[in-house]
């Protein structure tokens, strides 16, 4: 009797836990095993620097991407909002759902001072970018152009100009003379006034007046003087007087 009812009990134990396997087993297979096998897939990650924080986080969710504002900086060269940096970079392939961390623009609450930027028009460039940083600005390109107001190495004006209202740290460039630059006059001569025309504009100077003389010594329709003479130096834009040579009228 008592062998009976502990073989009964192995035999609803024994089923009881198949049963509970199978069951787990299905639950696994069904469910879980498609999780833990499925292969990740990779995106590449798009360029979201340049973009406000709400274009970008829509291209990043387009993609499968989280974006994340993980540092706020000012870059006075930007504007505000703009993103500056990102990770990863894009052209980097990643797991589809992983975040981007970005670094944002974030432009100071600072008023504008009272300060402007100075007049540093005259100046020689060394004793020029003195003023600007002595005022708290900081100074950036340097460029270059002809002028002939200012003497070489004389500044002609600032980006932003002077005058202008700015907070400190603002980045100043510097306009710089180069003088005029002098040009040695071509030689004209036995040319015909196409010739010398394109000749002056391609050394950046320019035809002027045109006088006529009949001499049967030299071929018609040419050059035969001018003025100033080649070999002269002037400055750029000048101009050139001709004479050409033309058959008499009788």
């Amino acid at each position: 009797m008592y062998y009976e009812s502990g073989a009964k009990y192995f035999w609803i134990s024994f089923i009881t836990a198949l049963i509970v396997s199978s069951v787990m087993s299905f639950i696994f297979i069904v469910f879980v095993s498609p999780y833990i096998t499925q292969k990740k897939i990779k995106v590449e990650v798009p360029n979201v620097k340049g973009m406000k924080e709400n274009q970008a986080s829509l291209v990043l969710k387009n993609k499968g991407f989280l974006l994340l504002v993980s540092q706020k900086k000012e870059d006075p060269n930007y504007e505000g909002g703009i993103i500056l940096d990102q990770e990863p970079l894009p052209g980097f392939s990643v797991e589809k759902g992983s975040l981007v961390k970005v670094t944002i623009n974030e432009k100071s609450t600072a008023e504008v001072s009272d300060e402007v930027i100075p007049d540093v028009r005259g100046q020689q460039l060394m004793l020029a970018k003195d003023s600007i940083e002595k005022y708290g600005y900081i100074v950036g390109k340097i460029e270059f152009e002809e002028s002939d107001i200012y003497a070489k190495d004389q500044v002609i004006n600032t980006d932003p100009a002077l005058g202008t209202k700015s907070i400190k740290g603002t980045i100043v460039n510097i306009i710089v003379s180069t003088g005029i630059q002098e040009i040695t006059v071509p030689n004209l001569r036995r040319k015909s006034i196409s010739s010398a025309r394109n000749l002056l504009e391609k050394s950046r100077l320019k035809l002027g007046n045109i006088r006529y003389t009949t001499n049967i010594e030299f071929p018609f329709d040419i050059i035969v003087s001018q003025k100033p003479p080649s070999g002269t130096k002037v400055k750029s834009g000048s101009s050139v007087d001709i004479v050409v040579n033309r058959e008499g009228t009788y």
